[in-house]
């Protein structure tokens, strides 16, 4: 709905009077395009309400809709901080969002003037209802002023809020009163703020939240509210300030697959009783790199699956994805990608990236997260016959889709709750070794023929007995979510069956290592 001309100059001057900024009586009188709102000490003239500029009237109060929001200093100061704020954090993306937080006392005093309005100016009820729908928003007006003089001075293109922007800027602006003018609604609506007031520790976000009051406005009839809040607003003796300036990129996510080296090293880090139990972990060797380069605040790490300190992961190994939070650094191509790579893996011998690192959409982490229930697996166990005589290992080798029981592991059920799993293990290849010699659970470097972990299995050789009768070699491919060591040694009974009970003789695993993480990833 529009007024005509000699409406909206009344309006106009009236909110002036009772104590409005130029830029609210503009607001109120339906004016909806932003070039007004730029230079508003001339716009009364361009739109016809008075015949001479007329220079913004100075009082020892604010604006008593806009609580100073709309102040030129108030918009000056907000457009520095926040082009301080983003300048100096060197985010990269080249577009941006702004959101705006207002007192929540705001609310109460929009409310007060369309009534008072209405009233002064006997609005029909459909002429008040198009009121309420033509006046702009102060977050709208604000950011018409604000968001052109913020893409100058950080380079970069304001977006709306509502569509879809990784990098966001929150401004908070706060008001010293606002509680105390909240207040009011106590009497209004009683019943719901006094349960809130009660309740402190349920309504942690306050007793007048922005949602409960915007409810309380609808519910709340005209006569209620002005028998309790003044109409017009009173004059405030303060106004808003810039209470804080937050930027925050949206998480982005990179991921490969890594190799384990080592079976002294965990995969995240370990502590226990908050004592750190080993000096680093995959997720450190692999994360810290990646977090600092893109200067991120802080780092999730996802994988599909995990191995057990002792166990190494080899060949193409495990899948896994970085999410990064509040990076700074976004623009990531595959050259500076493939730096990464490099830099990380020359940093350690203990783990290493298969590949390259890719930039992840949110999406693919589905695959990496059904990929824990759905994938299958393979190994490569180096199993220990306790007792004589030996056994065929035929028998082994023509097992097909076993399906075995598992209950929770002993080493893992203070951790872990009570269940009972079904797993499958798919196909087996077992054989006899004859000697240490020919033991190669680690597959060799691509572009080296050392192998700088052999030594490690020519440890785990000389703890066992019998080393030339007593040792098979055993590659097994399984459901996701197999306990492979108890499928070897049964876990007392807790694994059925196992290599223990099919082979009828004692067993046991010296070494394990995950050969294959079959998912297509990344």
């Amino acid at each position: 709905m529009s007024f005509s001309i000699d409406k909206e100059c009344e309006i106009y001057n009236y909110s002036l009077s009772i104590g409005c900024c130029i830029r609210c009586s503009l607001r109120l009188s339906g004016v909806r395009s932003p070039s007004h709102y730029e230079n508003p000490v001339h716009s009364p003239v361009t739109l016809g309400y008075t015949n001479s500029s007329v220079s913004e009237v100075k009082n020892n109060y604010p604006c008593i809709a806009c609580l100073g929001i709309l102040d030129d200093e108030t918009l000056t100061a907000a457009i520095e901080k926040i082009a301080a704020e983003v300048n100096n954090q060197e985010y990269d993306c080249d577009v941006f969002t702004c959101a705006l937080t207002i007192p929540i006392a705001v609310q109460l005093r929009e409310r007060s003037l369309q009534i008072n309005l209405s009233r002064k100016f006997e609005f029909s009820k459909e002429a008040a209802a198009g009121f309420k729908r033509t006046v702009p928003q102060i977050k709208e007006v604000w950011k018409w002023i604000v968001l052109p003089e913020v893409e100058k001075l950080i380079d970069k293109t304001g977006v709306p809020i509502s569509a879809t922007c990784p990098f966001v800027i929150d401004v908070f602006l706060a008001y010293s009163q606002d509680e105390d003018e909240c207040k009011a609604l106590l009497k209004m609506c009683g019943n719901t703020f006094k349960k809130r007031l009660q309740q402190k520790k349920k309504y942690s976000d306050g007793v007048f939240s922005r949602k409960s009051v915007e409810t309380a406005m609808i519910n709340t009839l005209e006569n209620q509210f002005v028998e309790h809040y003044p109409c017009p607003p009173s004059h405030p003796s303060s106004q808003t300030f810039i209470n804080e300036v937050t930027c925050a990129h949206s998480s982005f996510f990179v991921g490969g697959r890594y190799n384990k080296y080592s079976r002294e090293l965990s995969q995240t880090p370990w502590f226990i009783c908050g004592q750190k139990k080993m000096e680093t972990s995959v997720q450190e060797l692999l994360c810290d790199p990646i977090v600092k380069f893109v200067k991120a605040d802080s780092m999730k790490f996802l994988s599909s699956g995990r191995e057990d300190v002792d166990v190494r992961t080899l060949h193409s190994g495990r899948p896994f994805a970085v999410e990064l939070l509040n990076p700074r650094i976004t623009k990531l191509s595959e050259a500076i990608l493939q730096d990464l790579t490099q830099k990380i893996n020359t940093s350690t011998e203990l783990v290493h990236i298969v590949g390259n690192l890719q930039s992840i959409s949110r999406d693919k982490l589905k695959t990496l997260k059904e990929g824990e229930d759905t994938k299958t697996k393979t190994y490569r166990a180096l199993c220990l016959c306790r007792s004589q005589p030996l056994p065929t290992l035929d028998v082994l080798n023509e097992i097909r889709d076993l399906e075995v029981i598992q209950k929770t592991p002993v080493r893992v059920l203070h951790r872990r709750p009570l269940a009972t799993r079904l797993r499958t293990i798919h196909a087996m290849k077992a054989s006899w070794i004859s000697s240490k010699e020919t033991i190669n659970l680690q597959c060799r470097d691509q572009d080296s023929n050392k192998n700088p972990l052999v030594e490690v299995e020519d440890e785990l050789l000389e703890k066992s007995n019998d080393l030339a009768t007593n040792l098979f070699i055993l590659d097994l491919t399984t459901q996701a979510g197999t306990y492979v060591k108890e499928f070897v040694h049964g876990d007392f009974g807790r694994t059925k069956p196992s290599i223990c009970e099919i082979l009828q003789i004692e067993v046991d695993i010296v070494a394990l290592d995950v050969t294959s993480i079959n998912l297509n990833w990344p």
